[in-house]
């Protein structure tokens, strides 16, 4: 299983489970993720915490797919925006335990659960339009986490935050010692649903989701408006550690 589950106690423990590849969102990945998130509602669940396996979050998208067309295609099992909008409007609390790097649609999943637990040694950092594509979901959430000036600087700087810089833009609610993240992720999780009732939280979210409505559809849609050839000449330079002539591109206009 790429994608591990289990209960503690009355929350679900979810954890991406490809370490040799740093958790990279793969479509079995996001198979799985889907089908934990429908499981832990059907279970019960009181509370959902994600992290990563080994040394790493999550490292953005696997590269394998990439090149198998993986996101030209319509298959909603393995959409990767439809994980995102699930995880956005599950009506039990989520929470992220960084472990490590969050790069990319890695960054983007914190950005998509309510609370985000950090290890010291976690950073964030979203390359994509380095390499000829966007960070599609970011474009629609960060904005509401830290305002648009400071989202466009990290879109379009590139930059690698870590987690105190992180915490200061009000993207990570807590830092802790590496090891500790997924037992504070626990707590927390533990003190929110224990403290309050199922119906006034799910209404409490639902709410919180109208008045900072998101285009889902619009997500999805803006990621093919790149150009492909930008997209293939990223995906190679990328995977081959070549240089990128973002010239070349520039000079076609």
């Amino acid at each position: 299983m790429t994608a591990l589950y289990e209960m503690r106690g009355h929350t679900a423990l979810l954890t991406l489970n490809d370490p040799e590849r740093r958790n990279a969102l793969s479509r079995l990945i996001v198979r799985q993720m889907l089908e934990h998130l429908e499981r832990a509602q059907s279970e019960g669940a009181r509370g959902i915490v994600i992290t990563g396996e080994g040394k790493s979050f999550c490292s953005g998208a696997n590269m394998d797919d990439l090149r198998d067309g993986w996101m030209a295609g319509n298959e909603p099992s393995t959409d990767p925006t439809l994980l995102f909008r699930a995880l956005v409007e599950m009506p039990i609390p989520v929470i992220a335990a960084v472990n490590g790097p969050a790069v990319g649609g890695g960054f983007e999943l914190t950005m998509c659960c309510d609370l985000v637990v950090a290890s010291e040694s976690a950073w964030f950092a979203l390359p994509e339009i380095g390499l000829g594509v966007i960070p599609n979901t970011a474009l629609a959430l960060l904005p509401r986490l830290i305002g648009v000036r400071k989202s466009l600087e990290l879109i379009l700087k590139r930059e690698k935050l870590s987690s105190l810089l992180a915490m200061n833009l009000g993207l990570v609610n807590e830092i802790v010692p590496v090891g500790s993240e997924i037992e504070t992720a626990l707590s927390i999780a533990n003190n929110i649903h224990s403290g309050a009732t199922p119906s006034a939280l799910a209404v409490a979210k639902k709410t919180f989701r109208t008045h900072n409505a998101i285009n889902w559809e619009l997500v999805r849609s803006s990621l093919h408006e790149v150009d492909r050839s930008e997209w293939d000449e990223g995906l190679i330079a990328f995977t081959t550690h070549k240089p990128f002539n973002h010239e070349k591109f520039w000079l076609k206009k």
